[in-house]
């Protein structure tokens, strides 16, 4: 057992800071591309809401103008703030004006486009979960890589050590003519291949910390230590969740929706418009000073009417926006119906990899329990002087080899049990994986 021992190296893996499952998730979200991207259409999907709710709501603007007016003849009049002037020569004057609009109707383009908005906010709202929960499985996915990789990593250490233990039993039992030269090559081939293994188990796990460094948005660093213990879900629904509830779905919905709504928008142009206006007028006029007309304003008339507006010629403008809105209604409608796909194969797929993952658990264990048995009966042997030294060393390398495909396996169904809850309880599963991870200590192996 000592070569093995010496191979773990402990004192070296412990200098290097184990990165938490939590601040893996918690960097994540703070600096991937499609949270952020998605957080920025949320923001503006509350700004069109607004401006839309707007459109039912009077408008009130106040301006104010100085003048200085000359006629070019010995007599002239103009308007000025709804006011006739008659004047003999130059003034000044100041102008300030109240105007009031209220629209009340223009084709139902103002229902149609807050009913659009209210859409655009759910398609960004569950845009927004589905960015996120879409993140953080990434980032489980890359640190499950990673820990698998740091299990094969150390396993192939100690299996290296005991097939050059296995070379020298072998080259022994040789020399005393107990076996063959081929004994010894095969022994030499199954040392070559445990460090062509390790060599290639160790660019896997540098190629997998760039990954892992890539979706949670850190340098890359070339000595990313994760744990190489993988907290799965408390408990996994026992239904499954309808395929019209999840994030993308319901985003895409809600999409289509709004462009449906845009094709009401677009169809406004067809009919008249009616708004009630109002205006209240200030007039001040002075012949020789702009600072006397200002102070000398006061109200000189105001106006109430009803204006009605209809677009009679070119109608081609209004067809032409109906048909391009109509199109785009027609491209959400098909990616809805994609989204439903997508979503019943991501769902099938993830029920499919977790009944596997449990599948290759049970026979992991099972396999374990084998290679347990088969050392404890070889050391029965030797003591019995039945079996060699070699053979205790062999089944010392199918041990490991059964105890490094349990740990993965173990890692595998994890991953696999998170990527199942995503699709069943979408809206809870961020939360629940951050509770988790929260509770959950790293290993200090």
């Amino acid at each position: 057992m000592q070569p093995v021992q010496a191979a773990r190296s402990p004192a070296r893996s412990a200098l290097i800071p184990t990165l938490t499952l939590g601040q893996a998730l918690r960097l994540s979200l703070r600096h991937a591309h499609a949270v952020q991207s998605a957080e920025g259409a949320l923001t503006q999907a509350h700004g069109q809401h607004l401006t839309a709710l707007a459109a039912f709501l009077p408008t009130l603007s106040v301006s104010d103008s100085e003048q200085l007016y000359a006629p070019l003849g010995p007599q002239s009049s103009t308007f000025i703030a709804g006011t006739l002037v008659s004047t003999r020569g130059r003034f000044y004057d100041n102008a300030t004006t109240l105007s009031a609009n209220w629209n009340l109707f223009d084709g139902g383009k103002d229902v149609a486009g807050y009913r659009a908005a209210d859409d655009t906010v759910t398609a960004a709202d569950t845009g927004l979960q589905a960015a996120v929960n879409k993140t953080l499985v990434k980032v489980v996915g890359a640190y499950e890589a990673v820990a698998a990789d740091q299990v094969r990593v150390r396993a192939d250490a100690r299996i290296v050590v005991w097939d050059h233990r296995i070379v020298d039993l072998t080259k022994q039992r040789y020399h005393h003519l107990v076996v063959s030269r081929l004994a010894v090559l095969q022994a030499l081939q199954q040392l070559i291949t445990a460090e062509t293994t390790r060599i290639n188990d160790r660019t896997q796990e540098a190629e997998d910390r760039e990954t892992l460094a890539r979706a949670i948005g850190i340098p890359s660093h070339n000595r990313l230590r994760v744990s190489v213990h993988l907290p799965g879900p408390a408990r996994l629904p026992a239904d499954a969740n309808p395929i019209n509830r999840a994030p993308s779905v319901v985003a895409a919905r809600a999409t289509w929706q709004a462009a449906r709504e845009g094709v009401s928008v677009a169809e406004a142009g067809y009919w008249p418009t009616l708004a009630l206006t109002g205006q209240y007028n200030w007039l001040g006029l002075n012949p020789g000073s702009a600072r006397t007309a200002f102070t000398q304003t006061h109200g000189s008339n105001y106006t109430v009417g009803l204006t009605v507006s209809w677009s009679l010629f070119p109608l081609i403008n209004t067809g032409g926006s109906v048909e391009s809105a109509e199109g785009q209604a027609f491209s959400a409608e098909a990616d809805f119906r994609h989204a439903r796909v997508v979503a019943r194969q991501r769902q099938e797929a993830a029920r499919q990899l977790y009944q596997t993952a449990q599948a290759n658990i049970r026979a992991a264990a099972q396999a374990v329990r084998w290679a347990h048995d088969t050392v404890r009966l070889t050391k029965a042997r030797i003591r019995g002087a039945q079996d060699s030294e070699l053979a205790l060393a062999q089944a010392e390398v199918a041990r490991l080899q059964a105890l490094t495909t349990q740990r993965i396996a173990r890692l595998t169904r994890a991953l696999a049990a998170w990527k199942l809850l995503r699709t069943e309880v979408p809206k809870r599963f961020a939360i629940r994986l951050f509770r988790v991870a929260r509770a959950f200590a790293p290993d200090g192996d």
